[in-house]
């Protein structure tokens, strides 16, 4: 394939979109991991060569390494101020935020630096498949840590390559105002931005759904049994006032007027026209009868007063709620060895739903949500169990 050397402006247009989009998604899983108000701005895309990339106000800075392994091609790279990076790590643990000088980015805050980067570009790539309509994934981000930007030791870029950077304003709620840039090749920005401008143009021009032909009126002549009681045939246009299958034929009065010489009867809908003229052709009348909906008594309609008295008191008795998101078993020495950021990895996996436990009793699972900053948890399944059969008995 060849190297794409330029890129148009409704291309760049169509990748801020893209981005802007996708990094809405990380907004949010940044905000939920780091539990703060993240915001991440509209994007604002230039096309610059690869030499220029250095960018003072970054440096000395974390440069965080996405390649795409499914879906598409190529790598995106993510220029964060090391500073700003040690913000976010102190608000991830726990720590004072403050930026110190005597930080430093060993093994362990590089892991945390990965595990944020790889929620949030997650959380990207699949807001990106859905927009797409492509399945994308992403290995997990490498950090590295950079006195003075230089992209071309992380890429095969030449000094006069050209590059497509999009800036971003990041701002986390009391922790940090700032930026930052990310980096992809001219062939990468016009794969995406080519996808959507395919997708889009796929939804414009496709052709509306055909209409649907009414069938011709029937040519026969059919006269009702002698005696018989004409039926209403079900018909959904009879709902909203409309003649069923383009009937009347011509020459018969509208909806709602009587039939000359036939008036409508046994309780005929209004506007009812009999056989032949009532049926489509080939379609057999249906009979339409009222459900009959079977009364349900009270709870605690058998109940004698005393027993009432009693129930009412139980239903007062407090219990203590909580929300399992998954289980882990670790020996007693890796216990003793948990420090402030120890990550622990969960049997259960991401977006699955939790255990809601009453008196350490499992009672339902349901789906992790947020109401005013707050978790929540809505209801899903009810487990059958024998606690909740005994909170049912006399």
């Amino acid at each position: 394939m060849a190297k794409t050397t330029e890129i148009t402006e409704i291309q760049q247009d169509a990748i801020g979109e893209i981005m802007n989009i996708g990094m809405g998604s990380a907004a949010t899983a940044a905000s939920e991991l780091l539990n703060a108000k993240v915001w991440i701005t509209t994007p604002k895309v230039s096309v610059q060569k690869a030499s220029d990339m250095r960018n003072e106000e970054l440096e000395p800075a974390i440069c965080v390494k996405i390649v795409y392994v499914k879906g598409i091609t190529g790598s995106n790279l993510m220029l964060l101020k090391q500073d700003d990076v040690q913000m976010i790590l102190n608000q991830l643990m726990g720590q004072p935020l403050e930026v110190t000088p005597d930080f430093e980015f060993d093994e362990l805050n590089i892991s945390a630096v990965s595990e944020v980067m790889n929620q949030m570009m997650g959380s990207c790539s699949t807001a990106l498949s859905k927009l797409l309509d492509m399945s994308i994934d992403i290995s997990t981000p490498t950090p590295y840590v950079m006195d003075k930007i230089n992209i071309s030791d992380l890429q095969d870029y030449e000094p006069e390559d050209m590059v497509v950077a999009i800036n971003f304003d990041l701002t986390i709620e009391n922790v940090i105002k700032s930026g930052f840039v990310s980096v992809m090749s001219l062939d990468l920005a016009s794969e995406l931005a080519d996808r959507l401008l395919k997708l889009n143009e796929e939804e414009h021009e496709a052709p509306p759904p055909p209409a649907k032909q009414a069938p011709p009126p029937s040519q026969a002549a059919v006269s009702p049994p002698q005696g018989a009681q004409p039926q209403a045939a079900f018909d959904p246009n009879m709902a909203q006032g409309q003649a069923p299958y383009g009937y009347p034929p011509q020459g018969m009065p509208p909806m709602g007027a009587p039939m000359p010489g036939y008036a409508p009867q046994g309780g005929a809908p209004y506007g009812y026209y009999p056989p032949p003229y009532g049926y489509p052709p080939g379609m057999p009348p249906i009979n339409i009868q009222s459900a009959q909906l079977h009364r349900f008594e009270n709870f605690d309609a058998n109940l004698p007063g005393e027993q009432k008295d009693n129930l009412q008191l139980l239903l007062g008795v407090p219990l203590q709620i909580s929300v399992e998101i998954g289980t882990a078993r670790r020996r007693v020495k890796e216990i003793l060895e948990f420090t402030q950021g120890t990550i622990i990895e969960l049997e259960r996996q991401a977006g699955a739903p939790v255990d809601v436990v009453v008196n350490g009793n499992l009672i339902a699972r349901g789906d992790v949500v947020v109401i005013d900053d707050n978790f929540a948890v809505r209801i899903t399944e009810i487990i059958k169990s024998k606690f909740m059969d005994s909170l049912g008995k006399e």
